[in-house]
């Protein structure tokens, strides 16, 4: 707690240790507020982590950024619309970090799950059924935040692109929390793990949602929400039906087999 008299931070009691002024207690919402402005910050330890490129330090760098990502994605699992409704591009990175970790971890499910499901007929390459699907899934969320970037523009809401791309990974982490249980139980050949990976997937849809929302909450002016969660919807549908077969078609092949074999 801070002193309001003289700024000394002190780590309890009733009295400033420095100039021994009254502290006031803080209360419930005080205290949330802090969590989210610590949760929203910018942070300077990736800078400092991502400054250190030698080439001896990178195991421990790579440990740095997933310890800093943990406590992210821990903030927001206690409190998903608080923080995330005040993401802004200082959580760049922490969003694109979530971004990469959903569009891998679908492909990876799908492929103990289904190793276990049909088991020798399983012939296609780690690559074409991992490392391509989740590419493609990559840029096609990418294209997600291209087009929320787009009606929240036409809201007349004053954001950056990484601003938009910050809020939509901080909405983004519930749904991936579903789909890294679904990870696990497919790794155990625990077949729930369906259920898990249909909510981590229509997850992705639900916050498209919630994240214009969040930028249109304040203001009045330009594009209503509805009309631009419409639109979205009707630009990820446009997308699906021209391009989705050669986008996923390895994936897609894999579950025809899996359904055919079971």
């Amino acid at each position: 707690m801070f002193c309001p008299s003289c700024g000394n931070h002190n780590e309890g009691g009733k009295f400033c240790v420095k100039c021994g002024t009254k502290l006031d207690a803080p209360n419930e919402a005080s205290v949330a507020e802090e969590e989210v402005a610590a949760a929203t910050s910018q942070s300077p330890s990736y800078q400092k982590v991502l400054a250190n490129v030698g080439s001896n330090e990178k195991v421990q760098q790579a440990k740095q950024i997933s310890q800093l990502y943990f406590k992210y994605f821990m903030s927001i699992i206690r409190k998903p619309t608080q923080i995330s409704q005040e993401a802004n591009q200082a959580q760049f990175i922490n969003g694109m970090i979530t971004i990469v970790l959903y569009a891998l971890s679908i492909p990876l499910m799908v492929y103990f799950g289904l190793n276990d499901m049909i088991g020798s007929y399983m012939d296609s390459p780690f690559t074409d059924i991992v490392i391509k699907p989740a590419f493609y899934f990559f840029l096609f969320i990418a294209f997600i935040d291209a087009a929320l970037f787009g009606v929240i523009k036409l809201g007349k809401v004053n954001a950056s692109f990484k601003d938009v791309t910050a809020r939509f990974g901080s909405f983004l982490v519930v749904p991936l929390a579903f789909l890294l249980v679904a990870l696990v139980f497919s790794l155990v050949k625990f077949k729930l793990f369906l259920l898990f990976l249909l909510f981590g997937f229509l997850g992705l849809f639900i916050v498209v949602s919630f994240t214009i929302y969040s930028f249109k909450r304040s203001s009045s002016s330009g594009l209503d929400p509805v009309y631009g969660t419409f639109i979205t919807y009707l630009a990820i549908l446009i997308l699906l039906v021209t391009l989705g077969d050669s986008m996923f078609e390895s994936l897609k092949s894999s579950i025809q087999d899996a359904l055919f074999f079971s």
